[in-house]
């Protein structure tokens, strides 16, 4: 989850946005990946890598707006049996006291600096960010420090964060927001029994039973220097990054924990569905995917980066599911696909920077639609997903896609703050050159049939798992299981082409029995 204390940000952004120097800037960066753990620590219990030194990526440049990330290669994963843990550690050092000042003074302080604190956890990563003019650099990093290094994690300050929690868990995730519902039950389904299969929120039963001290030993445990990685950029003066760095590494050394080992994701060889039933749901949240072996570092990624953009790039109309399904036939507001776990940066389109996993899983996300449309959604865009891992693309397909993602995946680093956020994650994933050079590089050597090579090596059809949220889940599951007809009326006229294509699908085959359909209670998810 990402939550900010962001004080006057638009009109920062405003004032100080980035500097020409900024599209040419390059970084600096020490420090290396962790390396994997020896027997005494697998005789200790779950394996873990050794600590290493903190890290440090410096992008210095003419930018006003400093800032500082502080990355974690401790998440959710590190929960053990209090699943939403780090989460609430973290949320308790951003959103409490911190050194001698009260939340409500750390907020006052932040207020006249138009500067701010944010923070993240993902499943493996969390990261604090601040970000402030160089003129109050100073006075701004005195409260940054102390919400890094002398967080107060007061009981009163707990109470009210643990209730916050609780409620997005319960009322947010289960009542109001069905699309990250189904997201977080296809994680579910992708990762049962694995550190990864609760969200970084938590579990309800979790909730209840986690007390301050949990939260603090879980911070001196995986919150450290050990497991750290310290990014600078921007107009600041010499030394400050390397006090960041200094300041960061005095962290709970003596109770500091390696980063854990990670079991093999289950391996499912057949489809599965999951429904939640929700009542009160007004449409159907759908979301399907399969574990993939295929992470930044692997040779096929620069290959299924492309094949996934052709397939449904994040809210753009390149994607052949979006024109499809939006476009040719306005099922609903959105159909994409990714081939890494994906959290949207705020009102943007494109990805937040350090939320790196060590294992991966591709997805589509077919955004809500209507309960008359959700068996023919599912079945189009799994016949779309089956014939292009068949059929791949054709060689104009290819190049234009090329073309548009070499001009599109700019934007990713537009900023600087996410530029920085990318150097940090190339190092979590043990990569030299930076993220898009090496994007660039590999595609311009690629051929359609590499491509199309790289999608049949990775993308199974046949272990596709699907999560979805709907009132009438047993009239749904009983649809998908006997795989009846699925007609679909439109609004206005559509082409005789769509129409012959739609006769097509709504016989298709899904082949999934009853018994691989479980439905599940809206009440009973994450308990």
């Amino acid at each position: 989850m990402n939550r900010f204390v962001t004080l006057f940000a638009l009109l920062l952004a405003a004032a100080c946005g980035p500097s020409a120097a900024e599209e040419e800037q390059v970084g600096r960066v020490t420090g290396g990946p962790m390396t994997s753990g020896d027997e005494d620590a697998q005789r200790r219990g779950p394996e873990r890598a050794p600590l290493g030194e903190t890290a440090l990526v410096e992008m210095p440049s003419e930018n006003r707006v400093v800032t500082i990330r502080v990355v974690f290669d401790a998440g959710s994963f590190e929960d053990g049996e209090r699943p939403g843990v780090t989460f609430l550690a973290a949320r308790l050092m951003a959103e409490g006291g911190a050194g001698d000042r009260s939340y409500a003074e750390v907020t006052r302080a932040l207020f006249p600096m138009a500067a701010e604190i944010g923070w993240h956890v993902g499943r493996e990563q969390t990261v604090f960010l601040g970000r402030v003019h160089q003129d109050h650099l100073d006075a701004f990093y005195d409260v940054f420090r102390d919400v890094m290094l002398r967080p107060q994690m007061g009981a009163e300050d707990f109470a009210r964060i643990l209730a916050q929690t609780r409620s997005e868990l319960e009322l947010e995730l289960r009542g109001n927001d069905d699309e990250e519902l189904g997201k977080q039950v296809l994680q579910a389904m992708l990762y049962e029994g694995h550190p990864y299969e609760h969200p970084v929120l938590g579990t309800e039963s979790s909730l209840a039973q986690v007390r301050v001290d949990d939260v603090r030993a879980q911070r001196n445990r995986v919150l450290c220097g050990g497991r750290a990685t310290v990014g600078v950029s921007g107009a600041y003066p010499d030394g400050f990054a390397e006090r960041v760095r200094r300041d960061v590494a005095t962290l709970s050394w003596e109770t500091c924990v390696g980063r854990m080992a990670l079991p093999a994701p289950p391996s499912p060889e057949t489809p599965r569905v999951r429904i939640v039933h929700k009542d009160e749901a007004q449409s159907v949240a759908i979301s399907m995917g399969m574990p993939i072996d295929v992470d930044r570092a692997h040779a096929d990624y620069p290959a299924l980066v492309l094949a996934t953009a052709y397939l449904g790039q994040h809210r753009q109309f390149a994607g052949r599911l979006m024109q499809k399904m939006r476009g040719d036939r306005g099922l609903n507001y959105g159909d994409y696909a990714y081939l890494e776990h994906f959290e949207q940066e705020g009102w943007t389109r494109f990805p937040m920077a350090n939320t790196s996993r060590r294992q991966q899983y591709f997805s589509i996300w077919i955004r809500p639609i209507s309960a008359d449309n959700a068996h023919f959604a599912t079945r189009m865009a799994v016949r779309e997903l089956r014939r292009f891992v068949e059929d791949g693309m054709t060689e104009q397909e290819f190049e234009r896609i090329r073309g548009f993602a070499k001009r599109y995946y700019a934007l990713y680093l537009q900023t600087e703050s996410r530029r920085l956020g990318f150097a940090i994650d190339d190092r979590f994933y043990g990569v030299e050159q930076p993220y898009l050079e090496r994007l660039r590089t590999a595609w311009d050597a690629l051929t359609v049939a590499d491509v199309n090579a790289a999608v049949r090596r990775h993308v199974d059809p046949s272990r596709l798992q699907i999560a979805m949220v709907a009132a009438d889940a047993e009239g749904l599951a009983e649809a998908l299981a006997a795989d009846r007809p699925s007609p679909i009326d439109y609004p206005a006229e559509v082409s005789d082409e769509i129409l012959a294509e739609d006769r097509e699908i709504v016989a298709y085959p899904l082949g999934i029995p009853r018994a691989r359909i479980s439905i599940v209670p809206v009440a009973q998810t994450f308990r």
